[in-house]
């Protein structure tokens, strides 16, 4: 720094920049030493350092610059601190063909200035769009001309563009306010002026914008002053916002007028001071909403009935606890052995807690905590039913029902009863196994060989008598007497050949070397096609026999006969056996041998992949995969783990003959010889086609009946609100006309025409009526939806309650209740009192004017087949209660629509009404369960019958919704 610059009074002060111009060499700028700077220009100087505004002097024909602390950021980092000393011609070259011709003006003595002017200035390594509010000011020298340009300058690129970005803003939201899909319009001040509207608000009240926006809302709409003036005044002056107000309006729907619904909602707008000057309206189209409430209720029918009606077992569970939610008929008659009382709404495990020592509540966590679902074959399971414990096998199925979000919310299970089927298994392996059981205890040589003579089976005493296995012709030569071997055979072979039963006596050595006569019979067991397929016979020993001819005749024809029914009965077994395993279609049942290859084949296998078993005999089984299992070595990694474990379970695809799919469940089972040695593989499939895809369209239903039911509940929400509105401001507006209306009847009857007070209580008249509306049409929805508990009550306890509130009317119409001894029952008591006064209201406003009304109340308890109803309860006895009068009655052909809500058969200037109170009537017997009916007959009278169910259900206070 040089210390002549800092002498200099006007290069003193300067913060930052003044530190900088004091240390800058200007003898090497065309300004020169200080020392020598022009007065006015050190005045500039002096003044511009020590200004906190930004300031820079460009001086002089070159423009050589020098600027103040509040000028450096708008240099940025490109050009500071090189800027000072140097030409703005060279600072600024990127916009100097902007501003070069504004610095020659100033140079001829013009100021010049501009607001928010927009500069592309590179001061941080890019152009960027900056904006300045700045002057350029000429500095004259001491000879009166100008030397330099003074700049001043404020920088106004944020606040130009927080202007651009709310303008855009403002434009971006009236677009997007036009194109919204619900309607939306804005009212400015306490005349409500209709700031803007888009098409979908126009559209709702049936205006065009040009005679709806700019004008008093109330001035184009006059006929919703008295029913949404209040609730504007409300949140102008409140600042709250009123929800949910929902109006039924006539709407043009692709060319044509229908009645829509739609959701009116008021919302302040507050300003930045706080005050509330304006409200926004939009407006919802709910139609849509109320007919998906109807598609909604049809869905749940469509699954609820998809799993009643469904053939197989099924049932739902919900939540951790596993409630019982669900169960047809099939699931809780045949396997549970319950009752529906006995088991919906609870838990499985409080139901059943036999189970809880089994392993299914386990299954059940695992399927609700992983949400994958879960497949067993023949699980035996042991069940609590009303007739006692029982053991079941099923092949069961756990589905996970999924919420939107992913979350599992219940268990869906299918369950096959296989119980026969296994049972059915279970005894021909046993009754095989007796057969080899009793053939090794009898004394007799019992023996079996197949078509051709060869030795299959000879029985354990065989083996103990002679100590030689009979597999050869060098063994039979070893056991049977050289004398008769010869005969032996010719016999044999002739039976053979023939078919004829093999007789013949033979002796026989014992392994003591002792030879004994026996008697042989052997006899054919035949195929289905008369072949013969094997031959099964005895030796019997007669030695002792052979002495007493007598005596040996007789045994051998015991011995025959006994031989006979033991060949019958290893005949039979044998059928059993075969038929068992050849003639099942329901199951593909085949033999594989260690490497898998298929070595025989029954009519299940031919009718589930479709080969014949010449053609896929000989085949190994991997030819039933996909390519995918095969590429993965399934079919190996199965026989391995059967192999192992003895036993490999396997659901999967599988694949036919021609490469159709299907949906297949394989047991493999290793068979051992007598060394427990794996000589080969059993293989069991079944096609599951139809239950997958079942169990597919049963998720797909369940996860659209969960969206359904939030959409319900949306929608139950936007009611409750609609019944606010009606029980409270629907009915202000309609108390006030009455009120006026009838002062003005009363005090100013005499300044008024006879056209006007008809006009007047004609007014007043319609209000009353329409407070009745709303008041029974909150009835209505209040029946639907209060708390139904229930309480054991007698009837004739309503029925004098009725008698005391219809006091007065029945001493006006001289009428009479007649009633005997009422039934006791569980009812909802407020909602039973509103039925009865409902109908006995309707006897007195439907009464004959020149006759009394004479009103008849009975009940009685009604047994359940007495009832022939289509709607009845199948279960349990009813109460049927009886009101009959006999006012003017009405057609037969009325007796059923006379329930519909809003149904009227007279006129208002004949009887007064609603036509709403036997729809509640319907609505009160629909939540008890029951059937009411109705009959009349004109001028003569008419008669209700109400049926209600007596169920357990109903006992306990409860409703099945």
């Amino acid at each position: 720094m040089s210390v002549k610059n800092d002498e200099y009074y006007f290069l003193s002060g300067g913060g930052e920049m003044g530190t900088q111009i004091r240390a800058t060499d200007w003898s090497k700028t065309p300004l020169g030493d200080p020392e020598f700077w022009p007065q006015s220009l050190r005045t500039m100087v002096g003044v511009m350092l020590d200004n906190p505004f930004a300031m820079y002097i460009a001086w002089g024909t070159e423009y050589t610059q020098l600027y103040n602390d509040g000028y450096r950021p708008i240099l940025g980092t490109n050009k500071h601190p090189q800027a000072l000393g140097i030409s703005t011609r060279e600072t600024f070259a990127e916009i100097w063909h902007i501003i070069g011709s504004m610095f020659d003006d100033v140079m001829l003595g013009k100021a010049v200035g501009f607001p928010d002017f927009m500069l592309p200035l590179n001061r941080n390594g890019y152009v960027e769009e900056c904006y300045f509010d700045f002057s350029y000011s000429p500095i004259r020298n001491e000879e009166g001309n100008v030397g330099g340009v003074l700049v001043t300058v404020m920088e106004t690129t944020q606040k130009k563009k927080a202007i651009d970005n709310l303008k855009e803003s403002d434009k971006r939201f009236r677009n997007t306010v036009k194109q919204a899909p619900i309607g939306i319009t804005i009212l400015q001040g306490p005349e409500f002026i209709v700031e803007m509207a888009n098409d979908a608000y126009l559209l709702v009240v049936d205006r065009k914008e040009n005679e709806f926006v700019g004008k008093p809302l109330f001035e184009s709409l006059p006929e919703v002053a008295d029913t949404v003036g209040l609730l504007l005044n409300d949140v102008l002056k409140t600042g709250k916002p009123f929800l949910g107000i929902e109006y039924q309006i006539p709407v043009n729907r692709y060319g044509k007028q229908e009645l829509g619904y739609f959701n009116f909602v008021y919302h302040p707008l507050k300003e930045d001071d706080g005050k509330i000057n304006s409200i926004i309206v939009t407006v919802a189209d709910v139609t849509e909403s109320v007919k998906a409430k109807h598609a909604l209720l049809e869905s749940e029918n469509q699954f609820r009935n998809l799993v009643m009606q469904s053939p197989i077992a099924m049932t739902v569970f919900r939540g951790t606890d596993f409630i019982i939610e669900m169960a047809n008929a099939i699931m809780y008659k045949k396997i549970w052995r319950k009752t529906e009382d006995e088991m919906l709404g609870k838990k499985l495990l409080d139901v059943f807690p036999e189970l809880k020592e089994q392993k299914y509540p386990e299954v059940l966590r695992n399927v609700y905590a992983t949400g994958i679902a879960h497949e067993e074959i023949e699980s035996p399971a042991y069940i609590q039913g009303n007739d006692g414990v029982k053991l079941f096998y099923f092949d069961y199925s756990y589905s996970p029902l999924l919420e939107p979000d992913g979350q599992v919310s219940g268990i869906m299970v299918s369950v096959y009863d296989v119980t026969e089927k296994v049972k059915t298994k279970k005894n021909i392996e046993e009754s095989e196994k007796r057969f080899r059981s009793l053939t090794d205890t009898l004394p007799q040589l019992i023996w079996e060989t197949d078509e051709k003579g060869a030795v299959l089976f000879a029985n354990k005493r065989w083996q103990e008598y002679t100590g030689v296995n009979p597999d050869s012709e060098v063994a039979w030569r070893a056991v049977i007497h050289p004398d008769d071997f010869d005969n032996n055979t010719n016999t044999w072979m002739h039976s053979l050949s023939t078919g004829e039963i093999y007789r013949c006596d033979v002796r026989i050595r014992n392994k003591q070397g002792e030879y004994r006569w026996h008697a042989v019979i052997g006899e054919p067991v035949f195929d289905s096609d008369n072949k013969i397929i094997k031959w099964a016979g005895a030796f019997t020993d007669i030695h002792s026999e052979k002495t007493f001819a007598t005596e040996l005749s007789t045994k051998v024809k015991e011995r025959t006969k006994e031989l006979k029914l033991l060949n019958e009965t290893l005949k039979k077994s044998e059928e059993r056996y075969h038929l068992m395993v050849e003639e099942v279609e329901e199951y593909a049942i085949l033999y594989l041998n260690r490497e898998g290859k298929i070595e025989n084949w029954n009519k299940g296998a031919e009718k589930i992949k479709g080969y014949k078993a010449d053609e896929i005999i000989g085949n190994n089984f991997s030819i039933f995969y996909t390519e995918e299992d095969r590429k993965n070595n399934l079919p190996r990694v199965l026989l391995d783990k059967a192999l192992v474990n003895g036993r490999a379970v396997q659901e999967g695809w599988r694949v036919k003959k021609g490469g159709e799919p299907f949906w297949a469940s394989v047991v493999i089972t290793a068979v051992h010889n007598e060394a427990k040695e794996v000589i080969g593989f059993s293989k069991v499939t079944h096609d599951l086609t139809e239950k997958k895809e079942a169990d597919d369209r049963l998720k797909a239903n369940a996860l659209q009946l969960e969206q359904k039911n939030t959409e319900l509940e949306n929608m139950n929400t936007e009611l409750q609100s609609f019944a606010y509105i009606s029980s409270h401001d629907l009915q202000e507006p309609l108390r006030k006309i009455q009120t006026f209306s009838s002062q003005i009847i009363e005090k100013e009857s005499q300044n008024l025409s006879d056209f006007g007070k008809d006009k007047f209580q004609r007014m007043h008249n319609a209000a009353k009526r329409m407070q009745k509306l709303i008041e029974d049409l909150l009835s209505y929805s209040r029946t639907s939806n209060a708390e139904k508990t229930f309480e054991k009550v007698n009837l004739k306890k309503i029925v004098d309650e009725v008698k005391e509130d219809l006091k007065e009317e029945l001493q006006v119409k001289h009428a009479q209740i007649e009633s005997d001894d009422m039934c006791t029952i569980n009812i909802i008591p407020f909602q039973f009192r509103q039925l009865i006064y409902n109908l006995v209201s309707n006897s007195l406003k439907f009464s004959v004017a020149e006759r009394p009304p004479h009103i008849l109340i009975q009940s009685s308890m009604l047994l359940n087949t007495k009832l022939t109803h289509k709607n009845h309860v199948k279960e349990g006895d009813y109460c049927h209660i009886s009101i009959s009068d006999n006012g003017i009655g009405f057609e037969p052909q009325y007796s059923e629509k006379i329930f519909e809500v809003f149904q009227r058969l007279h006129n208002q200037s004949q009887f007064k009404g609603t036509g709403i109170g036997l729809a509640i009537v319907k609505k009160i017997v629909d939540n008890h369960h029951g059937i009411v009916t109705a009959k009349g007959e004109l001028n003569k009278g008419a008669t209700f019958d109400i049926y209600i169910p007596t169920s357990t259900a109903m006992d306990n206070g409860q409703l099945n919704n």
